[in-house]
């Protein structure tokens, strides 16, 4: 084992230590100075399954970077087992501190989006290891849509088929953090109302708003995994993505359920729960149960993201390729993340474009022209499929997309 990670298991070891002597006695102090209260009990409860949740998926990411060997795959991996930290910390602070839980779950439901895209990001950079990847996919059969999207025309498998899927991933990405900025503003000007469904407040329509583009999202996770199951058949991928949906997916129809029962009766506060309103008892509910679910998720982790599956040849000695300082600035590099939005952001753009040049055929068609290499080739109307050589404000000539984000062989 090389120093940093020595010195890395000892604060390890030493933060345990902490939470066994400082955090759960001051826990038992704070229940019995407030007299027992629901609240702080339930508190303490949670604390303690965020005390057992986050040294194991801390330990499970020290792993990785001790044997930081294929960082182009193990980056994604990391940033998904940061989850179970995030979201532990955060909805254990919330409930202690319910005031502040509208901005503290800012971080969590942002950061939710992240780890889809991370999901994303990693069957993609495993897929392109292989050369020639796109070309043989282009030779498959088109693969026929899942329900409810069964009359919906099969996508054109290749690059058309793999840039829609991550058109429906990336748009997750900027829909989520969209819609926490509108509940931020809404909280501020005292029109969110979180919990309650009430028609008059923006909560409910962030929620519809999310869930059709999560929905989206998943779908084309799922599509993807469907039509490319053999191939991605080496790294496991069922299990991965089952761990993160059942965090992401059903943590959010978990809080719509507590939200519900909450509006109908069936959950109230009582008296003991001195530091909670009708309106914030779905809130404290959810993040109570996120709290306990987080131990579950790092226990799953733990096997599912594994970092002996990047071990050379299996090796349980091997350690890493790159320094500590290079590790940790691999994950933190968000530039594939940035270029994917914006491409995102341009090929919506783009279609707008030429959604209104259809409406309005007098109008100028020379904004198609700027075409993202996220639109570039098969993906062009067939009118616009031209030769270079024309001169027409209509010839747009293909480019390649260029590989952001995604790795090859030689470099993951």
């Amino acid at each position: 084992m090389v120093p940093w990670a020595q010195v890395l298991a000892y604060l390890w070891i030493l933060v345990m230590v902490s939470v066994l002597c400082g955090l759960l006695p001051w826990g038992l102090y704070e229940m019995y100075h407030h007299h027992y209260e629901t609240h702080v009990k339930a508190w303490f409860a949670a604390g303690v399954f965020v005390c057992l949740a986050v040294p194991i998926s801390v330990w499970q990411i020290a792993q990785h970077f001790a044997h930081w060997n294929r960082p182009r795959l193990q980056r994604h991996v990391v940033r998904i087992l940061w989850m179970v930290p995030i979201y532990a910390i955060n909805s254990w602070l919330a409930l202690r501190f319910d005031g502040a839980a509208i901005y503290l779950d800012t971080v969590r439901e942002c950061y939710e989006a992240y780890v889809i895209y991370n999901f994303f990001a990693f069957l993609m950079e495993f897929l392109h290891q292989r050369p020639g990847f796109e070309q043989q996919l282009a030779q498959r059969p088109k693969k026929p849509h899942m329900f409810p999207l069964c009359c919906v025309t099969p996508w054109t498998m290749g690059r058309p088929f793999l840039r829609k899927c991550r058109h429906g991933v990336v748009s997750y990405v900027i829909v989520r953090p969209l819609c926490t900025a509108i509940a931020l503003i809404s909280e501020l000007l005292d029109g969110y109302g979180e919990g309650e469904i009430d028609f008059s407040k923006t909560w409910i329509y962030t929620v519809i708003i999310t869930n059709f583009s999560q929905a989206w999202a998943m779908y084309c996770l799922i599509l993807l995994y469907v039509a490319l199951k053999p191939d991605l058949k080496p790294i496991k991928p069922l299990p991965k993505f089952m761990t993160i949906k059942a965090v992401v997916f059903f943590s959010f129809w978990q809080s719509v359920l507590i939200a519900v029962l909450v509006h109908t009766g069936a959950i109230k506060n009582k008296e003991t729960w001195t530091h909670y309103t009708q309106q914030s008892v779905a809130a404290g509910l959810q993040d109570f149960l996120v709290c306990v679910e987080m131990f579950i998720a790092a226990v799953g982790h733990h096997y599912i993201f594994s970092y002996k599956e990047y071990l050379p040849q299996g090796d349980p000695e091997a350690t890493r390729s790159l320094s500590f300082r290079e590790s940790l600035r691999h994950m933190f590099d968000v530039s594939d993340v940035h270029s994917d939005m914006m491409n995102h952001l341009q090929a919506v753009s783009t279609l707008s474009a030429e959604a209104g040049a259809k409406l309005n055929p007098l109008s100028s068609t020379a904004h198609l022209s700027d075409k993202t290499p996220l639109l570039s080739g098969s993906d062009l109307p067939l009118g616009m499929q031209v030769d270079s050589d024309s001169d027409t404000d209509e010839a747009v000539q293909p480019t390649p997309m260029p590989k952001q984000g995604y790795g090859t062989a030689s470099n993951v």
